[in-house]
């Protein structure tokens, strides 16, 4: 698997906190996109419409809104953006796993997975794609392979 598809962990990183706390039903995972660009917000909402394994719950443009709100339940998945204005996708996710290690955060951005930060391998997510692979049939394999 190249790594612009899906990095699910790297050599020196820690053990992955856990995905979710259940088997996966036949009920549609509950998305929530986190990025500051509005129009990668509406494409990834556009590619979960498509499919029947998603539902969009909602989306922030900003690390801190994200935390606020994803911190309250109802989320599955977390599409988090890394580079944001204010705090930023790794440490969104450091904070949202501190409260919830229940869910699924999938780090995003536009640069190849071996030019990211060391901390984007010990923030606790689980992986991370580029935004240009992201699709609903890859996060359909990622959701599977949590269950």
């Amino acid at each position: 698997m190249r790594p612009a598809e899906i990095v699910v962990s790297a050599p020196s990183c820690p053990p992955p906190r856990p995905w979710h706390d259940g088997a996966v039903t036949d009920e549609r995972a509950r998305v929530w996109v986190v990025d500051d660009q509005a129009s990668f917000r509406r494409a990834t909402t556009a590619a979960l419409h498509a499919s029947s394994d998603f539902v969009l719950v909602g989306e922030s443009e900003t690390g801190e809104a994200a935390v606020e709100f994803i911190q309250q339940g109802g989320v599955d998945i977390v599409l988090m953006d890394i580079n944001m204005p204010g705090m930023g996708g790794i440490a969104a996710t450091r904070q949202i796993l501190s409260v919830r290690p229940d869910l699924i955060v999938v780090l995003m951005s536009t640069y190849d997975a071996e030019d990211l930060p060391a901390a984007a391998w010990q923030c606790g997510a689980a992986g991370y794609v580029r935004k240009d692979r992201l699709s609903s049939d890859l996060l359909s394999r990622l959701w599977r392979a949590a269950g």
